[in-house]
C-alpha cells in the first residue's frame, strides 16, 4: 500500500472541503443569529423592567416647604390620584395649577425616574390680616409682605396678625395686589415684625386713614389703652418707641386723653368733653 497521494486523492480531497466550507458557514450564521435574538430578548427584558414597568406604576409625590397645607390637600387640589402613573403624570400641567393658588408664592415640579415626582412649594408668609367682602360675606384675608391679598386657609386663625383696615379695595379677588403706596406700608410693617422687640403685639387695629387730597395717614389702637394714636406712614422703629414712650406717660397721667398726633414732628392731644 502506498503512503503516496494520487492526483484523484487531492482532487477528491479538495472537493469535500469545499463542500464542507458552506456548511460551517451555514452554522456560524445560525449561532450569530442564535446569539443576537438573546441578547435582543435580554435587552427587552432590561427596558421593560427598568423603564415601562416602573413608569406604569403608580406614581409617588413627595412635597417640601408646606406649611400650612398637608400632602394630602395638596393631592385633591392637583385632582392626583393613587392609579395616576409616572408616565401620565404632567409636570408642566401640574406645575400651573399649583402656581395658580393665592397662597403659593412659586413652586417647581421635577419628574424623577422611575416613579417619583418631587414639588417644591414655597408658600405666601402673612405679615398682616384685613377683613374684607366676598360674596357678601365679610372673610379674613391675609397679607404677604409684597402686598399680595389672599384669603385665609379655612380654620386657620389670624389673631398672631396685625390687623389692617381701611384698605381701598372694593372688589376682592384672591392674589390681588394693593397698589404700591401700600405695598411701601406693608413692606415696613414686614421689617418691624421681624425686629426682636414685639411692638406689634401692643397694637390691636392699625387703620389706613385716606387723606383727601391723596395718600393716608395711620390711626393706632394700642391693646392696653382707650387712647388712640395717629401717625404719619413712616411706619418705622424710632416712631413706634417713640408712640410707646409717649403713651406711658399719658397712662401715667390717667388723664380723658383719647387721642394723640404724633404727625408733623410735634405731639398734640385731644381730650374728651367732659
Amino acid at each position: 500500500m502506498s503512503d503516496s497521494m494520487t492526483y484523484s486523492d487531492i482532487r477528491n480531497f479538495m472537493v469535500e472541503e469545499q463542500q464542507k466550507a458552506p456548511q460551517a458557514e451555514r452554522k456560524f450564521k445560525a449561532l450569530k443569529f442564535f446569539v443576537g435574538a438573546l441578547c435582543l430578548i435580554l435587552l427587552v427584558e432590561v427596558v421593560l423592567y427598568t423603564v415601562v414597568i416602573p413608569s406604569k406604576a403608580p406614581v409617588k409625590i413627595s412635597f417640601t416647604g408646606l406649611q400650612m397645607y398637608s400632602p394630602e390637600e395638596m393631592c385633591r387640589i392637583l385632582n392626583a390620584n393613587t392609579n395616576q402613573t409616572w408616565s401620565s403624570f404632567d409636570s408642566a400641567q401640574a406645575a400651573a395649577v399649583l402656581a395658580d393658588c393665592p397662597w403659593i408664592e412659586s413652586v417647581s415640579v421635577e419628574k424623577k425616574f422611575p416613579d417619583s415626582v418631587a414639588i417644591s412649594v414655597k408658600e405666601r408668609v402673612p405679615v398682616a390680616a384685613t377683613l374684607l367682602n366676598l360674596n357678601g360675606k365679610t372673610v379674613p384675608v391675609q397679607i404677604d409682605e409684597s402686598g399680595v391679598l389672599f384669603s385665609a386657609k379655612a380654620g386657620a386663625s389670624i389673631s398672631h396678625l396685625p390687623l389692617i383696615s381701611g384698605l381701598p379695595v372694593e372688589n376682592f379677588k384672591d392674589g390681588m395686589g394693593l397698589p404700591s403706596i401700600y405695598k411701601n406700608f406693608i413692606g415696613q410693617l414686614a421689617k418691624i415684625q421681624r425686629l426682636p422687640q414685639k411692638y406689634l403685639a401692643t397694637i390691636s387695629e392699625i387703620h389706613l386713614n385716606a387723606k383727601e387730597y391723596g395718600g393716608f395717614d395711620l390711626i393706632l389702637y394700642p391693646v392696653h389703652s382707650h387712647t388712640r394714636v395717629l401717625m404719619d406712614r413712616t411706619f418705622s422703629e424710632d416712631s413706634l418707641q417713640y408712640m410707646v414712650v409717649v403713651l406711658d406717660v399719658v397712662n401715667s397721667i390717667g388723664s380723658n386723653i383719647y387721642e394723640i398726633d404724633l404727625r408733623y414732628g410735634s405731639v398734640s392731644f385731644r381730650t374728651r368733653v367732659q
